[in-house]
């Protein structure tokens, strides 16, 4: 069952082979792609999937991985984030408040709270897609190392 907050439209290409989707689709669609057939709501044969990248070439393999490493470096909001959210939740109201209205009114006040739970909200919902598309591009990056080692063991 799928949590009914959440639109159940994954993906919407159609994969041809596994190593065009890990090299030519976008980010957001590969980490798709990777939730649907790894994902805790997933019903696909996660081993049916392991046997796919077990079937790559060698060069595919680390070119994945190393994409994989790229979308995690890219969706890492630990560092930028909390600081910003900071900024713009608590000083900036403030700011305007200041430069806009000089003192303290009513209004003034409920347009800072306004604002800076609006602005809660978006980073809170960004911090989640970046945590989300963060985590699936580990697991499979740790899939991918897996399989790699068993190449080179084997060759």
């Amino acid at each position: 069952m799928w949590p009914f907050w959440k639109k159940n439209n994954f993906y919407i290409k159609e994969a041809k082979n596994l190593e065009e989707v890990l090299l030519k689709w976008t980010n957001k669609e590969l980490t798709f792609y990777i939730s649907d057939c790894f994902g805790y709501w997933s019903s696909k044969d996660k081993k049916a999937e392991l046997q796919r990248i077990r079937g790559l070439d060698l060069d595919t393999v680390i070119l994945s991985i190393a994409r994989m490493k790229d979308i995690e470096e890219y969706t890492d909001n630990s560092k930028i984030i909390p600081g910003l959210a900071t900024v713009t939740t608590f000083f900036v109201p403030q700011l305007i408040q200041y430069f806009a209205y000089g003192k303290l009114t009513f209004f003034s006040v409920t347009f800072g709270f306004i604002f800076s739970l609006v602005t809660l909200y978006v980073f809170s919902v960004n911090i989640d897609f970046g945590r989300t598309y963060r985590a699936r591009a580990a697991q499979y990056r740790s899939l991918l190392e897996q399989v790699k080692s068993e190449m080179e063991k084997t060759s």
